[in-house]
């Protein structure tokens, strides 16, 4: 939490930047979650995250979600790209920003 809150600070004001850095510290927080066996799939295995950070409706059709009242939310979904996306497809969680908690998984084959 104390690196997220670093580089929003020392990310400067503006738009671009606060989004930018937003983005990066969701996903290095994200990142910090998965198992060792899910980082050694990815690609960008780097601790800074890696990931792909978007808004999206999250729905039980999509995701395991951990909590349902999430069902037809929008949160972040970081999706990292695997070594074994052909197979089984990227890995994707589904991360509330307000409660800084991660809320569900994005199936995989």
């Amino acid at each position: 939490m104390s690196v997220a809150l670093s580089v929003i600070i020392l990310s400067g004001c503006g738009n671009d930047n606060e989004e930018k850095a937003s983005s990066y510290s969701v996903s290095a927080i994200v990142y910090h979650t998965l198992s060792d066996k899910e980082k050694a799939e990815l690609v960008n295995g780097k601790p800074d995250g890696g990931g792909i950070v978007e808004r999206k409706v999250v729905t039980k059709k999509i995701a395991h979600l951990t909590d349902e009242s999430y069902d037809g939310k929008e949160v972040y979904a970081i999706t990292f790209h695997t070594k074994n996306s052909e197979i089984l497809g990227d890995i994707t969680v589904f991360f509330d920003g307000e409660t800084q908690q991660v809320i569900g998984r994005g199936y995989r084959e």
